[in-house]
């Protein structure tokens, strides 16, 4: 009896360990406004976050926020990890710029802040884009988390098996001041387009 009362508490400190491992905090980060347009009109905004682990993997993570003519809104993730191809410990060029290895499919990723917004996925969706995930958003809970990550840090979690735990990365440098402001820009830009295509429904 005492042997399983011992066996149960090491599996519990074990678990306990998995559970409260600490997120690797990326080299270089980068956060950066994107937005589109089209027909001269703004179509969608977003955020890029990218970085870099010692061990030389590369992450690239959108989430954006869009608008269709048809008025109908929607949101995307997109998870990018790639390997840096290096020689003696130097980067690999091609063209002037660093080549990568595909580390393969990742069957699935997540972005949360520190606050625990995250974006609602649409179940019927899938990962894409080879070794990107890709998935589409409910609108709403997107602009939520992109309005987050610009106050707070945020993770990005991703798994290539969809067995084993999940690769945590903790993005703690703030958006840039001009960045900010750029965002706040669009996304003003998309709320006025928005408000023209409920003009012209209820016309």
């Amino acid at each position: 009896m005492k042997y399983w009362v011992v066996l149960f508490g090491v599996l519990l400190s074990a678990q306990a360990l998995a559970d409260s491992s600490t997120p690797v905090i990326p080299l270089n980060q980068n956060l950066a406004v994107v937005d589109y347009f089209g027909d001269g009109r703004q179509t969608g905004c977003g955020l890029r976050a990218t970085g870099e682990t010692k061990d030389n993997l590369w992450l690239n993570v959108l989430i954006t926020v869009f608008i269709k003519e048809t008025g109908s809104t929607f949101g995307v993730i997109k998870v990018v990890a790639r390997k840096v191809r290096t020689k003696n410990g130097v980067p690999l060029l091609r063209d002037g710029k660093i080549t990568y290895t595909n580390l393969g499919k990742i069957q699935k990723a997540w972005i949360k802040s520190d606050s625990g917004k995250e974006p609602l996925i649409y179940k019927n969706d899938g990962s894409s884009h080879s070794d990107a995930y890709m998935v589409s958003a409910e609108f709403a809970s997107a602009v939520d988390l992109l309005a987050a990550m610009v106050q707070e840090n945020f993770q990005v979690g991703l798994n290539r098996n969809a067995q084993g735990s999940d690769e945590v990365f903790q993005f703690n440098k703030p958006l840039d001041k001009s960045e900010g402001e750029k965002l706040s820009v669009c996304m003003k830009n998309l709320r006025v387009q928005m408000e023209g295509n409920m003009d012209k429904q209820n016309f």
